[in-house]
């Protein structure tokens, strides 16, 4: 009886995960993940009903300073797709331990194709402390209606060669992204009418696809990713006043300490927007707003 009993304790575990397993793959679905939470509302658009998406950073989190739990390793166990932005600081540390972790998964660059910009530029291309000028690749594709078209096509590609019975379905909510994206586009420029050539300054520089998209100049507050020196905060007031700069945007993940000694010496505010936004036409749209208003 014991050694009945015994067997039956070693082989419910085995039961339980199989039983997981079951209720886990009864939709059908094959697992898709992405790295951030825009990106998660362009998958699901694109994909409909036919892939589960998750995305590896949480909301609020930092794509440059996160780094993944165990509990997160884990999202991707099952994942058939990795859609990454190719650019993004978590991708660029993490992505090839993601890729080890599941050999199976296909890791695709959303953002093949799209003309990547420089983001740490600061004003007149300034040189910093080292002598060298401040370059950087900006990660912020999401942030372009342009750019998220290329993303969308990539991603239709994707999902068409993982899932070609759905083809058909990919490529129609493909063509009703274009839609929305050249709606949003069109009702951004509405908003920005009078504003080209206009300068923005921001603490993190996330806006260089929007900028370019839109004929606005980010001036960037930080400088390769590193907090600003007193002199490059004296250079830029000088700059601000100079332009009639009255604002300051940062991303709401920032400390806006160094930002708000800005906007004090030029009689300013802080203006804090979200990049990370999962509603990515609402968001776009009010980033807009912002920079109309400010």
């Amino acid at each position: 009886m014991f050694r009945n009993l015994l067997s039956i304790l070693i082989l419910l575990p085995v039961a339980m995960l199989v039983s997981c397993q079951g209720k886990r793959t009864e939709n059908n679905k094959m697992q898709l993940t992405v790295s951030i939470i825009p990106q998660k509302y362009l998958a699901e658009f694109i994909a409909g009903d036919k892939f589960n998406v998750q995305a590896m950073l949480p909301p609020g989190s930092n794509h440059e300073t996160y780094e993944p739990a165990p509990r997160d390793m884990e999202k991707i166990s099952t994942s058939k797709l990795y859609l990454a932005l190719g650019a993004l600081d978590f991708e660029l540390t993490w992505l090839d331990r993601l890729k080890a972790s599941n050999p199976g998964m296909k890791v695709i660059n959303t953002s093949e194709g799209i003309e990547m910009l420089n983001g740490h530029i600061h004003e007149g291309e300034a040189e910093n402390e080292t002598g060298h000028k401040s370059h950087g690749i900006d990660p912020h594709t999401w942030l372009s209606a342009s750019c998220m078209k290329i993303q969308a096509a990539n991603i239709c590609t994707a999902l068409s060669l993982a899932d070609s019975s759905n083809t058909t379905i990919y490529k129609e909510n493909l063509d009703k992204f274009n839609h929305l994206a050249d709606s949003i586009d069109r009702e951004i420029r509405e908003k920005l009418t009078g504003s080209e050539g206009k300068s923005i300054l921001i603490f993190h520089p996330a806006l260089a696809y929007f900028c370019r998209d839109y004929g606005l100049t980010q001036i960037s507050i930080e400088q390769d990713g590193k907090e600003p020196s007193p002199a490059y905060i004296a250079e830029l007031v000088k700059t601000a006043k100079k332009k009639g700069i009255k604002s300051i945007f940062i991303s709401k993940e920032f400390d806006t300490r160094n930002a708000e000694v800005i906007a004090r010496e030029i009689n300013g505010k802080v203006v804090v927007f979200d990049p990370m936004a999962e509603n990515w036409p609402e968001n776009m749209i009010h980033l807009a707003q912002l920079i109309a208003e400010n």
